[in-house]
């Protein structure tokens, strides 16, 4: 059944800009496997051992195919840098939920290997929908493309996914895409993705960006209104989707293309450069957020001055036991080590209890997003948190160490936390182990209250780092994720910009370096009105690092400063973005910051 696309031309759709530049091309849509679809069928008592080895057989094949196709990633491939995504894969085959929950609801339930996994899978990412952290929050998609992985296999299905011969001028459009299927794609043949799912976090934007494949995610719809064959034009800077462009749509496209090929080539010489206004006036440090030490690389060919913001969530994520000591200190070591004499920013863990190990016992919570999660939870269990800082500290004689805590709601957590650590040192000492005694103490402003009480936490600490993701979710109630809402989600919101303004001048009263490490620190629109509001360092995605400092070393502070003014005079979210918007096409019209169309 056709959608509402049929026969309309210049049908277009908005979603999530993920991965710049413009692809025109002919539309293939990857059909989906439902969990309806799977067999549902209960099982005797004496099949119960048979049904159990069956699912056990289908994850080691899957596993083995996911190795497989890992392997086939050669060195100089653009996602060889992302193949650890596979591996994390693997690894999740064997998550406790997944693989004995499964085997649990086999035996207990006697459903078949089908039934008791597609219900596992809804629980898991049921659990995952109630957590506002948008990165981790993307990571339950992961449990559904292992799971589906699984699920074919069991029930027979062989053939692969059409992303394996692809015609060339393809735009892929999908509800969903796999990395293992964006590993095998090949890039000559694609010029787009659009996307129902995902956001700036997703696997495919990741992938996306690796590839250099213009790709726009959050579309809700997209693969049910659309038919393989069809035009479609995909501008992944803007976000816009337009399905059977006329011939002037697509004339004033491939126009638009070719000034972002030129523009790209043109922004790696800024990533070499300093940050430095136009009239000299202001420095800005620009830092990159990572994940893995892997990264590291890839941020410094970018113009990454050190890392602002370095997740551990990994190390603690699919396993069955803890990181010990040593192991999270090899790492550390290698993130500073390979980023000396810049500074590294290692938040400590932020992620809840449940997510962490299989034999950790946490009660099951309504909301986990408001729950024992980050410093709540490093609190209740100083062993792991202890843990994680000694090894922290032991790495920081290796570099410029910051220690930055997420989720810092009230003092007394604070405080806390600096008892916490004067305990480490105390036991490092004993120990006799090497360590630096001072290094710098940051707070993740990201609760609304930690920004009304941002004068007194300024007494307590070094610095503030202001991650706007979460921040801007609790304070407009808005889950970025949720297609159906995160329309809504805007960082530009006269409540927000107040919100930063109320940190950057308790931070300042104080003698403290600002930075922020949220999506809203690489978007080029907003960069004037962060300098206006005295933002010392802004830390990113590294592919956007050039254009930021491209933006930065074009304008004066003067301007920054007139733009926050008249920012703040502004009543809605819609008119700044059109004061800023109009004010880069004014002054930069051959950059590609904003959609000029």
């Amino acid at each position: 059944m056709r959608g509402s696309s049929d026969k309309q031309l210049n049908f277009f759709i908005k979603g999530v800009g993920v991965s710049g530049g413009v692809g025109i091309g002919q539309i293939v849509v990857i059909e989906r496997l439902t969990t309806e679809i799977c067999p549902r069928r209960m099982i005797k008592p004496e099949e119960v051992p048979a049904e159990i080895q069956r699912f056990e057989s289908a994850v080691k094949a899957a596993a083995q195919r996911l190795r497989d196709i890992r392997n086939s990633i050669d060195q100089d491939h653009p996602l060889c840098d992302h193949a650890y995504i596979l591996d994390t894969h693997i690894l999740l085959l064997q998550d406790r939920m997944f693989f004995e929950g499964t085997k649990a609801a086999i035996a207990s339930e006697r459903r078949n290997a089908e039934w008791a996994l597609s219900d596992i899978m809804m629980k898991i990412t049921s659990a995952f929908d109630t957590i506002e952290d948008e990165y981790l929050k993307e990571r339950a998609r992961d449990i559904h493309f292992i799971g589906e992985r699984v699920l074919k296999l069991l029930m027979g299905i062989t053939s692969r996914s059409k992303v394996h011969q692809l015609p060339p001028n393809s735009v892929i459009v999908a509800h969903d895409l796999s990395p293992s299927d964006t590993a095998q794609i090949k890039k000559e043949n694609v010029f787009g993705f659009a996307i129902d799912m995902g956001g700036k976090t997703s696997h495919t934007a990741i992938m996306a960006r690796s590839l250099k494949i213009p790709a726009v995610t959050g579309l809700e719809k997209v693969s049910r209104l659309v038919q393989t064959g069809e035009n479609i034009i995909v501008d992944g800077s803007t976000g816009i989707v337009i399905v059977n462009p006329d011939p002037e749509t697509i004339f004033r496209y491939r126009e638009r293309q070719e000034v972002y090929r030129k523009y790209q080539q043109s922004l790696m010489t800024f990533g070499r450069l300093p940050a430095v206004t136009r009239d000299g006036s202001r420095t800005v440090r620009i830092t990159a957020n990572i994940e893995l030490v892997d990264e590291i690389e890839i941020a410094a060919s970018h113009g990454a001055e050190g890392i602002g913001l370095f997740r551990t969530e990994y190390l603690f994520l699919g396993r069955k036991d803890l990181p010990s000591e040593d192991e999270q200190y090899e790492v550390y070591r290698l993130a500073l080590e390979h980023n000396k004499p810049n500074p590294v920013t290692i938040r400590t863990l932020d992620i809840g209890g449940d997510k962490i190990s299989a034999h950790l016992q946490f009660s099951q919570e309504t909301n986990p997003a408001m729950g024992l999660r980050a410093i709540r939870l490093c609190l209740s269990r100083t062993d792991i948190f202890k843990t994680q800082l000694k090894a922290i500290l032991r790495a920081a004689v290796h570099g410029n160490c910051r220690l930055l805590i997420p989720m810092i709601s009230c003092l007394t957590e604070l405080i806390a936390t600096k008892e916490i650590l004067r305990q480490v040192k105390e036991e490092l000492t004993e120990a006799g182990m090497e360590f630096e005694h001072q290094v710098k103490l940051g707070v993740l402003v990201e609760v609304p209250s930690a920004v009304v009480i941002a004068d007194i936490l300024a007494r307590e600490v070094d610095f503030f780092s202001i991650g706007t993701n979460d921040l801007i979710q609790y304070a407009l109630a808005i889950d970025r994720v949720n297609e159906h809402v995160n329309y809504l989600y805007d960082t530009l919101h006269p409540a927000v910009l107040r919100l930063i303004r109320q940190v950057t001048s308790a931070g300042q009263a104080r003698g403290l370096q600002v930075s922020m490490c949220g999506e809203m620190a690489g978007d080029p629109v907003n960069i004037p009105i962060l300098l206006g509001l005295g933002i010392d360092e802004l830390s990113m995605n590294s592919l956007s690092i050039p254009m930021v400092k491209k933006l930065i070393r074009s304008i004066n502070m003067d301007d920054c400063a007139e733009l926050t003014r008249l920012a703040f005079e502004m009543q809605d979210a819609a008119a700044i973005h059109s004061l800023l918007e109009g004010w880069i096409s004014e002054h930069f019209p051959k950059d590609y910051f904003v959609d000029q169309s």
